[in-house]
């Protein structure tokens, strides 16, 4: 018997654990080793001399956006990888944009990272989606942490962060950017009852090893 609610218990959490960690963003860690660049920066466009590499998953506004070293040009980032994003490249503010295809009247929440190139203070960029503000970015000396949500659309949507206060070759760094959909209500059950099966489980054992 005891085996049996194991077993029930572990097919409601794996049937629902699929549902929980759906990731739309690409590469929202910017680890692309192809680039080259200098081995702290490389600056990335849609023209100019420096291509969007071929697997980054943005696209960007053209060649105003630096791919650098993490921990070099502010703080280092714990648990961001090798490299973040700096949204001004040479001198003009930048932007990067991927189209998300979200379910219509689903809820999906967005986490990122973010800080400011030399540690300057005051440094904004817009975070949006189909056209819609969710945020501000006010870039300081340390890392933050970003988190909002916004409901989906139907169809695909473009997902923007925009520098909009910035310039002279510093602006807001951004890492570790999320969008994942938020469970159904149906699927917190399904976790919930997985739980409680899991916890009779072992009151049955520890009683049977009395």
């Amino acid at each position: 018997m005891r085996n049996a609610v194991l077993l029930a218990a572990t097919a409601m959490l794996g049937f629902a654990a699929p549902v929980a960690a759906t990731e739309l963003i690409v590469n929202g860690g910017f680890e692309n080793t192809g680039f080259g660049g200098t081995g702290t920066y490389y600056n990335i466009g849609t023209g100019g001399d420096n291509a969007v590499p071929g697997d980054f998953g943005w696209n960007v506004s053209v060649n105003n956006v630096d791919i650098i070293a993490n921990g070099v040009y502010a703080p280092t980032l714990t648990g961001g990888g090798s490299y973040n994003l700096d949204l001004v490249g040479y001198g003009s503010t930048g932007r990067i944009t991927q189209l998300l295809n979200t379910t219509l009247g689903k809820t999906y929440t967005v986490t990122l990272s973010y800080s400011s190139n030399g540690g300057l203070n005051g440094n904004t960029a817009d975070v949006s989606f189909d056209g819609s503000s969710l945020g501000t970015l006010v870039g300081t000396g340390s890392w933050q942490t970003f988190t909002t949500a916004f409901v989906g659309t139907g169809a695909l949507a473009a997902f923007d962060i925009t520098e909009t206060v910035g310039g002279g070759n510093a602006g807001v760094l951004l890492d570790n950017i999320s969008v994942t959909a938020v469970p159904e209500p149906a699927t917190w059950g399904l976790m919930l009852a997985g739980f409680a099966l899991v916890g009779v489980a072992a009151r049955r054992k520890t009683a049977v090893t009395a």
